[in-house]
């Protein structure tokens, strides 16, 4: 049987499936004292994971990775690190595993050639076919359907891991802006992707492109206009 490691256990462990292709069924399958989404984080590898989104910011990716890179090669501290952070996630029809928050983190964990995370299954809808499954996702806010370009897109067009996550400018400049204290962290799913879709429609392209500073300051300006009231995060009140 493959190996799962609680988070209890030391960090440094063997490899932890047998078969890659064992994923999480056999946990589905074999473990009936609890639902799934009752268990502690459980350390597993970090390339089996499937992302629920498109495209992420490369300028937020990058900032987590320097935090990652002053951790690795020290056991303590990036297993510290990471059993802070677990990685919610959803079992998916094959017992395929989802990714529903922690994009930007997860690719700067495999950019940093991090290899196994620990992992918050939150939700198991593995009984699911896979179009209910779809529609069940996106109706419980666990998946972002649109591309790079903030264009709607088939489930079957998500990457298939991390790496192949796109590069979305507008998700850098909604980051920024939070940063700067344009708007507050939010708890609603893909928060910061309806403020991109905001700044994508009131910031051009090319100054994004080519001044990011200027692009960031028009953005701020415009998180605290009465357009942007709606958005989750809003600040009211600003004096």
């Amino acid at each position: 049987m493959p190996q799962l490691v609680s988070r209890s256990k030391n960090f440094a462990t063997p490899d932890l499936y047998e078969r890659p292709a064992d994923q999480i069924s056999w946990l589905i399958a074999s473990e009936k004292r609890a639902p799934l989404s009752c268990r502690d984080p459980i350390l597993m590898p970090l390339d089996i994971l499937r992302p629920t989104q498109v495209a992420v910011g490369m300028r937020s990716v990058a900032c987590k990775r320097a935090k990652v890179a002053r951790r690795v090669g020290k056991s303590k501290q990036i297993a510290r690190f990471l059993d802070k952070r677990p990685i919610p996630s959803v079992v998916g029809p094959g017992g395929d595993l989802y990714m529903i928050d922690h994009h930007h983190l997860g690719l700067a964990l495999w950019q940093a050639e991090v290899k196994q995370v620990y992992v918050h299954i939150v939700r198991d809808f593995s009984a699911l076919a896979r179009p209910a499954f779809w529609r069940k996702m996106e109706a419980d806010g666990c998946l972002y359907p649109f591309d790079e370009a903030g264009q709607r897109v088939r489930p079957s067009r998500l990457p298939a891991g991390l790496h192949a996550l796109k590069e979305d400018p507008f998700r850098d400049l909604a980051w920024s802006v939070r940063e700067e204290g344009g708007f507050e962290k939010s708890p609603i799913p893909y928060a910061e992707f309806q403020w991109a879709a905001f700044f994508r429609e009131h910031v051009s392209e090319r100054t994004l492109k080519t001044n990011y500073d200027k692009a960031v300051a028009k953005a701020v300006h415009l998180s605290r206009s009465r357009e942007a009231a709606a958005l989750p995060g809003f600040v009211a009140n600003r004096r």
